[in-house]
């Protein structure tokens, strides 16, 4: 980034006073930007296959309009005087082009299970090739990459604008940034139409699979960088320019439910819609200037008060896991074997971890200790409720079957399980900003170890733990389904606990070691608690790499634990 101090920085969003002069780039950016975003609401118009296909509606005005933004955000931030805010709107559709373009592509590599209505609807199963319509697409997020970059070399944040790293307002926008990332990785809508199969990011075609993977990793990426600027102007400029960016990716297939009757919702793009709204709000407070008093600051609630939230979110989580699985699941149809008694068996260990790290964080002792450990046994719950919902699901569309009660309270322990594990991991920054972490590096001793973990952790869970004659069991990268979405969640928390815990303090390393641990001891302890459901069932692959990682994982935490004291953490 290119320090501009000769451009002030300020708060309001009041027209300034004095003006400052736009230099030459950030007008090339936004010619730039402009440009590309005529290409991308030409390209359906014009045509994208060969031969010709229509989009499944009217969609090239909302395209343009929706391209359109982050250009009209920036001239109004021109207009006020910002210049710092116009650059810095361009930097989140910069980021996220990359994923889009590959998204794109795919209407190159094979446009047939492209399932984009928006931009084609083919209505029969001849050979389609890309048109001029495709390759202006591809330029115009091409376009959108250059703007970016242009805007930042012109206007970047400036090193002395008032102001300071606000450890509540980015833990926000992480939040819904993640909550955006889970969002495009989900199936854009339903389809009853043949030709429009939509399916989730992991079941995709690959360039399909690549590119909500880039969308997925840029959202989180460009929340970060842009809400922890110390330039209150360039924050509020990202995350509004941020927002208008994921909203060209999730309008789309929202108002293609709305107005094609063949197609209906799915949550991916809702959920998208609920981040683009949190980024906009959460705008707001990016963007006020800090006076000495910090009165107009994002405020947390003392670290206290948050473990407490924290606590009683957990209890209340592992306390609806419990019910769970004692309340019945499925009411199936006289004569014919409930599917989910055996799953429901999981729901006992999740919900016993989570009321025993609840109680934990209530003793002020053992508060600070247990509070690393909720961020990633969290996932148990959803781990668990996957599968049962799973078995409910089938039961309910292949058998007509009622979902019960515990199916219900199955799902609502898993919001106040994530929901805990948010406010723990708040509680967690605004408890690094009263240690000195200067003395902190990355821990070698704890390193190889958490790595080796790691790659015996995602072999557990890539595997399947149990194997019998016919049987194919829900895996992360095969026969996924709903089950699936417990395993890569689970998946994602030891992933991070390992590469986590290297750069933390010794205690707070051996929570979260120990935290991935019971999640992988939970993936170990499927067979011997579910395997009565299947014939000649035996142990598999999985099983044993989940062994072996729980024996490092609790290894490595016992060793960072008794380095502590030696290295005065």
């Amino acid at each position: 980034m290119t320090a501009r101090p000769d451009l002030t920085s300020g708060g309001s969003s009041a027209p300034a006073t004095n003006p400052q002069p736009v230099p030459p780039q950030l007008r090339a950016a936004m010619g730039v930007s402009i440009v590309g975003a005529v290409l991308i609401g030409l390209g359906p118009l014009i045509g994208l296959v060969a031969p010709g296909a229509a989009a499944a509606f009217l969609s090239w005005p909302l395209l343009l309009v929706l391209a359109l933004l982050p250009a009209g955000i920036a001239f109004t931030a021109i207009r006020l005087g910002h210049p710092v805010t116009a650059a810095a709107v361009l930097v989140g559709p910069a980021v996220l082009a990359p994923g889009r373009l590959v998204l794109d592509a795919q209407l190159l590599a094979d446009p047939g299970l492209a399932a984009r209505p928006e931009l084609l609807k083919l209505a029969s199963l001849e050979v389609f090739s890309p048109s001029v319509g495709a390759w202006l697409l591809v330029a115009g997020h091409v376009a959108a990459i250059a703007a970016g970059f242009l805007a930042v070399r012109g206007v970047g944040p400036s090193d002395e604008a008032s102001g300071g790293h606000r450890q509540g307002l980015l833990a926000l926008v992480l939040c819904a940034s993640v909550l955006a990332a889970v969002g495009v990785l989900m199936a854009p809508f339903a389809s009853d139409d043949p030709y429009l199969l939509p399916k989730p990011a992991l079941d995709a075609p690959l360039v399909v699979l690549i590119g909500s993977i880039l969308l997925a990793i840029g959202v989180p990426t460009a929340a970060g960088y842009l809400a922890g600027s110390v330039d209150q102007d360039f924050a509020r400029g990202g995350l509004l320019g941020l927002a208008a960016a994921l909203a060209g990716v999730v309008v789309p297939p929202l108002v293609a439910a709305g107005v094609l009757a063949e197609i209906s919702f799915s949550w991916g793009p809702l959920l998208g819609l609920v981040a683009v709204f949190a980024l906009v709000v959460l705008a707001m407070p990016a963007g006020r200037a800090r006076s000495g008093e910090v009165d107009e600051d994002l405020r947390l609630p003392a670290l206290n008060r948050l473990l407490t939230v924290a606590a009683v979110l957990a209890l209340v989580a592992g306390a609806l896991t419990a019910v769970a699985a004692i309340a019945p699941q499925v009411e199936m149809p006289y004569g014919l074997r409930d599917p989910s008694s055996y799953p429901a068996r999981m729901l006992w260990p999740a919900g016993i971890v989570l009321l025993l790290v609840g109680v934990g964080l209530l003793l002020p002792r053992l508060a600070l200790r247990v509070r690393p450990l909720l961020p990633v046994v969290w996932v148990l719950v959803p781990l668990a409720a996957t599968s049962v919902l799973d078995a409910v699901f089938t039961a309910v569309q292949a058998a007509g079957a009622v979902t019960g009660f515990g199916a219900w309270a199955a799902g609502v322990a898993v919001l106040f399980a994530a929901a805990a594990a948010i406010v723990a991991a708040v509680a967690g920054a605004v408890e690094r900003d009263e240690v000195d972490l200067t003395e902190i590096a990355m821990r070698r001793p704890v390193l190889i170890p958490a790595l080796v973990s790691l790659g015996l952790g995602a072999a557990a869970f890539s595997l399947p733990v149990m194997t019998a004659p016919g049987y194919v069991a829900p895996g992360v990268f095969t026969e996924f389904g709903t089950t699936s979405w417990g395993l890569l969640v689970a998946l994602a928390a030891v992933v991070a606990a390992a590469v986590l815990a290297p750069m933390c303090r010794p205690p707070q390393a051996a929570a979260l070691l120990c935290g991935a641990a019971v999640v992988v001891a939970a993936r170990v302890l499927e067979y011997p608690v579910t395997a009565g459901r299947l014939p000649d069932s035996a142990p598999g692959a999985g099983l044993w790499f989940g062994v072996a990682a729980v024996v490092v994982l609790l290894g490595s935490a016992v060793a960072t634990s008794r380095s502590a004291a030696p290295e005065g953490a």
